[in-house]
């Protein structure tokens, strides 16, 4: 093999295994292979481009840079960025409830998506029809302004009618029964809560109420006609509990918004409460952490331990302020949103709980550490940034910080 071979043969070895020392020094190749070594620096240059925006795109960084336009290697991947760009915009405009969106370009994940979306819009459909199932049946009763005694009984409600001027019960149905015989007081300690804001001119109110029994509270749905009852001026109330449902919709609610592990707000509250407090004109910061080397205590010690450093990650960042809404919105990335909240102060807090959290006590045994890279965005009230550019900013500083950090470690 000639000299000029090996020489060539090294630098193309070079920079695919250790590009930062690949140098290629023309003058000590033949002449008539000058040109070739021209070419292959180039494609040196476009591979390095190539290798760099690859691994940003790996990390889910969409704010690199792409590789300059001559640079034809890096072509798919350009093309890969503008898709998942476009699609990260498609994402946050359905969580927005935009279930308009579809995707036609990324194949079995484009059909995936769709159909996430379409049943997005179905459940949505439904629980309108319902709502309006119910509203419907509710205005139909409101309507009513007179009851039969005969079919007082049957109704899942409690119905008292009282006399206006005695306060006495006249007429209780069988579940007004049963709760008169768990509670003598309950309708005499419902009246004060009932009365509040009342408006007899209209005859009519409706209100719901949290009525305590000890340490247990309910929710109740009140509704009451003036009527005349068996020649006496009357209001019936019509009561329903609605303490059930309040519990229910509390769960879906956590459930829409919590994120399951870590009990933190997901990535779904998280932008909503970005885009409410952008349009509101808030002071706050924005800051992006992410842990560093989870998928080598995932792969050296096993995927208990690596939850067990994302729980620790969040139990540390949820002591950071009180009003600090902390999000989890990734696997081992966080976003916190802390109002009337400068650059400083907020990386002197965030500091305090790195800080904290490396110096874990569960760590005293261990073979491995616990840290996290993070970037800030301060939004002030004349902030002219969109909430796209705002996370891409701090997504940036924070692998800047990232790297900082490991090139610290290793000096």
């Amino acid at each position: 093999m000639s000299k000029t071979s090996e020489i060539l043969l090294e630098y193309l070895s070079d920079i695919f295994y250790n590009p930062s020392k690949a140098e290629l020094a023309l003058e000590k190749l033949d002449e008539e292979y000058i040109k070739f070594g021209e070419g292959l620096m180039y494609f040196a240059q476009c591979f390095a481009q190539y290798n760099e925006f690859a691994k940003a795109l790996a990390t889910g960084n969409l704010g690199a840079e792409p590789p300059s336009r001559g640079n034809e290697l890096a072509a798919p991947l350009k093309s890969l960025h503008a898709s998942l760009k476009h699609l990260t915009w498609q994402s946050q405009q359905v969580a927005k409830g935009d279930y308009k969106q579809r995707v036609d370009f990324m194949g079995e994940f484009s059909y995936a998506f769709n159909t996430m979306v379409e049943q997005l819009a179905e459940r949505q459909q439904k629980l309108e029809d319902e709502l309006d199932q119910v509203q419907k049946k509710t205005t139909a009763l409101e309507q009513s302004n007179h009851l039969l005694s005969a079919l007082v009984h049957y109704v899942p409600q409690q119905i008292f009618v009282i006399n206006r001027n005695t306060y006495n019960i006249m007429l209780m149905n069988d579940v007004a029964k049963d709760e008169m015989s768990n509670d003598a007081k309950y309708i005499e300690n419902l009246m004060p809560l009932i009365g509040s804001g009342r408006d007899d001119a209209e005859n009519r109110y409706g209100a719901e109420i949290q009525y305590a029994q000890g340490e247990h509270v309910r929710y109740l749905v009140i509704k009451s006609y003036l009527l005349e009852w068996h020649g006496a001026n009357a209001e019936v109330f019509i009561i329903s509990d609605i303490s059930n449902v309040k519990s229910k919709m509390k769960k879906l609610e956590i459930d829409a918004y919590q994120d399951g592990m870590t009990h933190l707000y997901n990535r779904v509250f998280g932008m909503f409460t970005l885009d409410a407090w952008l349009h509101e004109k808030k002071q706050f910061a924005v800051i992006f952490a992410d842990l560093d080397n989870l998928k080598y205590i995932n792969d050296q010690y096993g995927h208990a331990d690596g939850d067990r450093y994302i729980m620790s990650a969040a139990d540390h960042l949820k002591t950071i302020a009180p009003n600090a809404v902390v999000c989890r919105i990734g696997g081992d990335e966080f976003m916190l949103l802390i109002p009337d909240m400068g650059n400083d102060k907020a990386n002197e807090l965030m500091s305090n709980v790195c800080q904290k959290f490396e110096t874990d006590e569960y760590l005293k045994d261990k073979a491995y550490f616990y840290s996290m890279s993070f970037g800030i965005v301060a939004v002030e009230t004349d902030n002219k940034l969109s909430a796209s550019d705002i996370l891409s900013t701090a997504d940036e500083r924070m692998y800047n910080n990232k790297r900082m950090r490991k090139k610290a470690r290793q000096g």
